[in-house]
């Protein structure tokens, strides 16, 4: 019973532990001039620089419509082509995709509908994280457990 009760504390423990890239997420900014310009920053206040931006059409989902790479102040614009209405996908990423931020930025006849702009919070990449990294930790508690048990009998 004693190992069984080690097993379930050292499981909640690792359950509430937090890996390093928890530690800040990326918000972005966005506001229409000439182009729409974005500066996506780490909550800590840092700028996402060097982040790799690809614009999609909406009638190309597969290719990048336009690759580009944030600034210094991790800053970054564009112009959709008002001839290709509809939602245009932008991705916001680190090399090893570890952060991200997905915008929505919907095309009408008149061109950038500016109150439609939307994050894509279903493609955040920390709750994907913390899925994945999560999983092995409850497998090897679950074993554990089974384990214990089966050892009882």
């Amino acid at each position: 019973m004693k190992r069984l009760l080690v097993i379930l504390l050292t499981g909640l423990v690792m359950l509430g532990y937090a890996g390093p890239a928890w530690a800040h997420q990326v918000e972005t900014f966005y506001t229409l001039g000439n182009q729409l310009e974005f500066q996506s920053l780490f909550s800590t206040g840092e700028p996402f620089v060097g982040a790799k931006v690809r614009v999609f059409a909406p009638n190309n989902s597969h290719q990048p419509w336009q690759t580009l790479t944030t600034d210094g102040e991790g800053r970054f614009s564009f112009l959709p082509d008002p001839s290709i209405p509809g939602n245009w996908e932008v991705a916001i990423e680190s090399d090893d995709q570890s952060h991200a931020d997905y915008w929505t930025v919907p095309v009408g006849e008149q061109g950038i509908i500016y109150d439609g702009i939307s994050l894509d919070s279903t493609q955040d990449q920390h709750y994907r994280a913390a899925a994945v990294a999560l999983g092995p930790w409850l497998m090897a508690v679950a074993a554990g457990l089974a384990w214990s048990l089966w050892r009882r009998r």
